[in-house]
């Protein structure tokens, strides 16, 4: 009996460990068969991400964009007021703007976003210098009131003087010509900040505009 009892266990033993290396082998043969399932759940999250920071990117761009727009509608407003033979500087700064907004406008929608953000500081700086002109030329239409404390432009200018310090020197000319007119609108800025803060704000935002731009590689 117990020889009998010994060849039943074995022959049970052998079925059962064949019907295991059946159905390893046949798990084998699918999972070779569909390889891409597995790589697909790897590479999903991965994808998804990169999606996720394209489409917050454009996002970006876009509002940006929007905001270069306003300014170039602003800036062009202010610019009108001025008579035709003077502002040349500005005009020239805002026309450069509205190039590279036209620019953006064709890149935006592949990521763009450098361009985009040199055309906002230029339109930004224009509209702020043209705010900056008419605060000047109303000397004899001043209110004497006494002035707000200018601890906000003066923190403003030196994060700003921090900024520009850190700019490498622009290889073009153009780019060289609007560094310096920054440094001379910080320097305005200063001068003007407890007798005029108005003044000093418009010209530290329009310097800020231009140190946007060139940070973005103008």
């Amino acid at each position: 009996m117990g020889l009998k009892a010994a060849k039943k266990a074995a022959k049970k033993g052998a079925k059962k460990g064949s019907k295991h290396a059946i159905e390893k082998h046949a798990a084998k043969k699918h999972a070779e068969k569909h390889p891409g399932k597995k790589a697909a759940k790897k590479t999903a999250p991965t994808q998804e991400k990169h999606g996720s920071e394209s489409r917050e990117h454009a996002a970006d761009a876009s509002l940006e964009l929007t905001r270069a727009f306003h300014h170039l509608q602003r800036a062009s407003a202010l610019i009108s007021l001025l008579e035709q033979d003077s502002g040349g500087d500005l005009r020239h700064l805002l026309e450069y703007g509205i190039e590279l907004y036209r620019t953006a406008c064709r890149v935006e929608a592949s990521g763009g976003k450098d361009v985009v953000r040199c055309a906002l500081g230029l339109l930004r700086a224009s509209e702020h210098l043209a705010m900056a002109g008419l605060y000047a030329a109303r000397v004899e239409h001043r209110v004497s009131i006494e002035a707000p404390p200018s601890h906000q432009v003066e923190r403003h200018i030196e994060k700003l003087s921090g900024r520009m310090a850190e700019l490498d020197e622009p290889q073009r000319e153009q780019a060289r010509r609007l560094l310096a007119m920054a440094h001379e609108l910080v320097r305005r800025a200063d001068a003007n900040r407890k007798s005029d803060p108005h003044l000093a704000y418009e010209l530290t935002m329009a310097a800020d505009g231009l140190c946007t731009a060139l940070e973005e590689g103008l």
